[in-house]
């Protein structure tokens, strides 16, 4: 038969070295739930597969036409980057502080493209809020002329260079209306952001690339986001997927858009963090940027008794930080927590009481934490570090999450967990 391709139907899917007698023998590899699978011939109740440069053979029962929902957590450091694949859709949710996400997508994710001088579409880019370890390596992407885009999504506040105004923050200029302090700088579409002030360093250098990827035809369109908002809807593979945007909120001060400004500018841009909620088939997944105690109390009062924020699984809230209130833990009730963070930074996260509250106000009766940090190992032979990934699958109804293990044996690679 000629070539053609399918995808694993279970995770964990099995690779055999042969068939003897009807029955797979020795098994080489195995793969996740949703993994491409070449198949080059086929016999009985197995097809002859290729995947990852591995030859064998595979049920045709741990096979289907059907891709499902992956999520790549990626370890990007101090910071949070994500991929989203979901039939044809590619999407990302931050990128990090540096190159690693890039060089993932560069250098393994998209060469099978690559290599043969094609494009790599993202059709959604998801920018949650604009602090360097979530937007900076979303630079180095755009400038990549191999990369096309769809919709850059983002929050509305960018960085401004310091000034000598007192009356100034580094978020722009605020206003106070009946004793409450609001940010009323809000920025739309960051393509026709016609402004006087000095962005600082890095937002300037987002913006020049942004700018540029636009006038070399390569972005369709960038959009601010708000709560309410359905970023995306679609039937995909006979599941419903959405994203639907949760925050962040504005208010109306002197008929004007504004945020509320808390404490400082670190505060207020990160409690104004993008929040998503996925949807596919009956499963959720929460992204919440880096929401802080501040931010979540402000949630809580604007939706009262309403509970959007409960998910099966969430990635955590600024990377596993102690500013958060355990009654927003409790409303997300998820049944796995994946933590985004990195080595050597002074901010020692995630931290004990983080990690504790996630398992504690979690659903079933062992909950499951993830850590990108703690999936990373070192190559003792090369002294090389390996990054680590969390991987997410999903195929309407079942969730698996796995990792892999440190010690490479293809054969028994994974670790992985059913959640739910």
């Amino acid at each position: 038969m000629a070539a053609t391709f399918k995808y694993a139907a279970t995770n964990e899917a099995p690779i055999f070295e042969s068939v003897v007698n009807g029955a797979g023998k020795k098994p080489i590899n195995r793969v996740l739930m949703g993994t491409y699978i070449t198949v080059t011939a086929e016999d009985a109740a197995f097809y002859k597969v290729k995947a990852f440069s591995k030859e064998g053979w595979m049920k045709k029962t741990d096979l289907s036409d059907n891709m499902g929902l992956k999520i790549f957590y990626l370890d990007v450091g101090q910071g949070d980057g994500v991929l989203i694949e979901v039939g044809k859709i590619r999407i990302l949710i931050d990128a990090g502080p540096a190159t690693n996400l890039y060089s993932y997508l560069t250098k393994w994710q998209y060469t099978y493209l690559l290599k043969y001088n094609k494009k790599v579409h993202i059709d959604y880019v998801f920018i949650s809020h604009f602090d360097t370890d979530h937007y900076k390596g979303v630079i180095k992407i755009l400038e990549d002329k191999r990369f096309t885009f769809g919709t850059i999504h983002h929050a509305g506040i960018l960085k401004f260079a310091a000034t000598d105004n007192p009356y100034n923050t580094g978020l722009g200029d605020t206003v106070t209306n009946n004793g409450v302090k609001y940010l009323n700088k809000i920025f739309d579409n960051l393509l026709t952001a016609a402004e006087p002030a000095k962005f600082n360093r890095d937002v300037t250098g987002f913006m020049d690339a942004l700018l540029a990827a636009n006038q070399q035809g390569r972005i369709t369109k960038v959009k601010r986001l708000t709560a309410g908002d359905k970023a995306v809807s679609e039937t995909i593979e006979g599941n419903n997927f959405t994203i639907e945007v949760l925050a962040p909120f504005t208010e109306k001060v002197n008929n004007k858009n504004a945020f509320v400004y808390w404490t400082d500018d670190g505060v207020t841009i990160n409690g104004h963090s993008l929040v998503l909620k996925i949807t596919f088939g009956t499963r959720t997944f929460l992204f919440g940027g880096d929401l802080n105690s501040k931010s979540e109390t402000y949630l809580m009062q604007k939706y009262g008794v309403l509970n959007p924020f409960e998910t099966d699984v969430a990635k955590s809230c600024h990377h596993g930080s102690s500013d958060f209130t355990e009654k927003f833990m409790q409303l997300i009730n998820p049944y796995a927590t994946v933590i985004s963070s990195g080595d050597n930074e002074s901010f020692s996260h995630p931290r004990a009481d983080a990690i504790g509250c996630a398992g504690r106000y979690s659903r079933g009766p062992r909950p499951l934490v993830y850590s990108t940090e703690l999936a990373r190992s070192v190559d003792l032979r090369s002294r090389t570090i390996l990054f680590g990934m969390i991987n997410c699958r999903c195929n309407g109804s079942k969730i698996f999450i796995s990792q892999m293990k440190e010690v490479k044996n293809y054969a028994d690679l994974w670790d992985s967990y059913q959640v739910g």
